[in-house]
């Protein structure tokens, strides 16, 4: 015999034998799935069954709308689901439906007959509070040591209500400070967000042979520097040149005549 037609015949043979197997196993499992399925069928047609859709204990987010999903009944086999009574309980008072503007927990009764069958629906916050947009903020370093870090922070949750904490760690040397913020809801859910703070200098001294001082610039400030350590005050513009070669010169800030800041500039 050609060994062509050897091979030929082989792969036959193997054709078959797979869809023997195939066929023997779609069979087995034909008659596995009817044995399960009979037994379901028996119980729908026996009585009164309650088939409840979805689970058993349901959670739904404060806020949220709760979609009730029913059930589905059988009555001796006959389908008779719109026959069902819902019955909603909080704290076991009956309620007129399920409140999800606050948290709590809730049994649904579902009843047909003398059966009945019981769903538990808790509503909760598992949403973590949102945070506004935080701008990064420029203080000089005569702020930074009174400077509230939690200025300007702010964040929002579904409860209404919101704890918001930033961690102190503003240092008063000029540079770059990234503060760590926490937001915490009363069900505990927490959510954290970083802040940048930078610190630059207020009141610049630049000394070559003479001093310049250099303010910070905003229109409603009044700048005044003194010579004689502080007995007396001369207004002058934001940037301003002394020709002093000894003793210390103090620069101050006001704002609607009131002290803002000062430094001192000590000439050796």
């Amino acid at each position: 015999m050609p060994k062509k037609f050897k091979v030929f015949h082989l792969i036959i043979f193997f054709v078959i034998v797979i869809f023997i197997i195939i066929s023997l196993y779609l069979i087995i499992r034909f008659f596995n799935e009817k044995k399960a399925y009979e037994p379901y069928e028996k119980i729908k047609e026996s009585g009164i069954n309650i088939i409840m859709n979805g689970d058993y204990l349901t959670y739904v987010s404060l806020g949220e709308a709760y979609v009730e999903p029913s059930a589905i009944i059988y009555d001796n086999g006959k389908k008779v689901s719109d026959d069902v009574t819902i019955t909603y309980y909080k704290n076991d008072e009956q309620v007129f439906s399920v409140d999800t503007r606050y948290s709590g927990d809730y049994l649904v009764q579902y009843e047909y007959g003398n059966k009945v069958v019981n769903r538990t629906v808790i509503v909760c916050d598992r949403e973590k509070p949102k945070f506004n947009d935080i701008e990064t903020k420029e203080i000089t370093d005569l702020e930074a040591s009174i400077y509230d870090v939690n200025d300007g922070v702010m964040a929002y949750d579904n409860s209404g209500k919101v704890n918001v904490s930033c961690e102190n760690s503003l240092g008063t040397l000029p540079g770059n400070y990234v503060i760590s913020c926490k937001a915490i809801d009363p069900f505990n859910n927490i959510n954290t967000k970083k802040r940048l703070i930078k610190v630059v200098d207020g009141i610049k001294f630049n000394y070559d042979n003479n001093l310049e001082i250099i303010f910070p610039k905003d229109d409603d400030y009044i700048y005044k520097y003194s010579l004689d350590g502080g007995l007396s005050f001369t207004e002058c513009n934001q940037i301003m040149n002394l020709d002093v070669n000894s003793g210390s010169v103090i620069a101050a800030v006001y704002i609607n005549d009131e002290f803002l800041m000062s430094n001192t500039y000590y000439i050796k």
